[in-house]
């Protein structure tokens, strides 16, 4: 098999693996229980919290918290949800507040800001055209702003966003905006700190960097925290400092950790090779005269974007996956949903037919210069066999 879905999933490192088995085997013990097995748990989660604060460039805990989550979904809704809960503005009625999303978010945000905007909240939508916020839109919505949740990278395009400039163009207008930024797919592909985004609040996840799938994590400033400017949307044990009640999935979040500190540790080493195999793809991919790639001003080196006119996706998804190859249409999260055209590929500024005719291709550094080859001739051999049965 050869595998080009890394931004749907990421094959889990042996690091990850290895803490994980420990955490089952081990340290396996309720990390709330006050006896030593319980002590020895709490230790690891602990110190598997700093670990992933590190990974954001946060050396104090006194800077912000960790809150683990069960996936990088639930930590995009504790975002949107605890946020607007915080307001004390009942969830029903009119002009509760407005919010801004990008016109091209992950559904786990198009998806919850939906669901508030029919209970009254005013989502405005920015237009990402060529994979670039649309800034003079932004500032002509940035007065009465409650919440700003733009994402880092966007998972179909790869459309790496100015972040800092959105949630700086808001702040001048509403400067008590609380700032989100899904960094699901820029973690540990773009350098990057809450910080220097300016954000409030950051959504991150282990599966999309060598660890499992199931664990997550939302960052939350200090400042928010003690402005309580975000409350539980879950509740019960008070878990993860009342923010995420729920018994703690150790193995899950030990993983993520070690994930985390194999990814930083190799980060350089990392981005390089993802930079030179993309490289060497694009320049195959422009020789076929039936491919478009679709490349944003600005983007993340593992994501593109790729058109094939007149063919559609899942006909390419089938004949590439018979011949051992993974690639994808688009977000995995939407693939058991209603067949819907792609909202980021039709914000990006293709039409719906073109939208329904790209394709994903998502790399790993574990990819090598072998297997682009084998792809770019894949694509190429289906470009021009499957054009003609069209």
């Amino acid at each position: 098999m050869i595998y080009f879905d890394n931004a749907a999933t990421t094959k889990p490192c042996a690091e990850a693996i290895a803490a994980m088995t420990d955490a089952l085997t081990e340290r396996w013990a309720n990390p709330s229980s006050v006896h030593a097995a319980g002590n020895t748990a709490n230790a690891l989660l602990t110190e598997a919290r700093r670990t992933v604060l590190k990974s954001l460039g946060i050396r104090r805990e006194t800077e912000g918290r960790i809150l683990f989550t069960g996936s990088g979904t639930e930590a995009d809704n504790l975002a949107l949800l605890g946020t607007v809960c915080a307001k004390n503005r009942p969830v029903r009625g009119d002009n509760r507040g407005r919010i801004l999303i990008t016109e091209g978010e992950h559904a786990a945000i198009e998806n919850t800001a939906a669901r508030l905007e029919a209970d009254g909240f005013e989502i405005c939508r920015i237009p990402t055209t060529g994979g670039e916020l649309d800034f003079d839109y932004i500032e002509a919505h940035a007065q009465g702003v409650i919440l700003i949740s733009v994402m880092l990278v966007n998972n179909e395009t790869g459309a790496l966003y100015d972040v800092k400039r959105a949630f700086d163009t808001v702040r001048r207008f509403s400067p008590d905006a609380v700032t989100h930024t899904d960094a699901v797919q820029g973690f540990m592909k773009i350098r990057f700190t809450p910080a220097s985004l300016g954000a409030d609040l950051v959504s991150i996840s282990g599966h999309k960097i060598g660890g499992p799938k199931g664990i997550g994590a939302l960052y939350v400033s200090e400042p928010i925290v003690r402005a309580k400017k975000l409350i539980p949307t879950v509740t019960g044990g008070g878990q993860e400092g009342g923010y995420r009640s729920g018994t703690e999935n150790v193995p899950g979040i030990a993983g993520f950790a070690a994930a985390c500190r194999t990814s930083a540790d190799s980060f350089a080493d990392r981005c390089t090779a993802i930079a030179s195999l993309r490289a060497r793809l694009t320049e195959k991919l422009a020789e076929i005269p039936e491919i478009r790639m679709n490349i944003p001003k600005a983007s993340a080196d593992h994501i593109l974007s790729v058109t094939m006119p007149g063919i559609r996706s899942e006909t390419v998804l089938n004949d590439l996956s018979a011949k051992g190859i993974c690639i994808s249409a688009g977000s995995a999260c939407s693939a058991h949903a209603a067949k819907k055209t792609s909202r980021a590929l039709t914000a990006f500024g293709l039409s719906p037919e073109e939208a329904d005719t790209t394709v994903r291709i998502s790399l790993s550094h574990e990819n090598t210069a072998e297997e682009i080859d084998a792809l770019a001739a894949a694509l190429a051999d289906a470009a021009a066999r499957l054009a003609r049965k069209r």
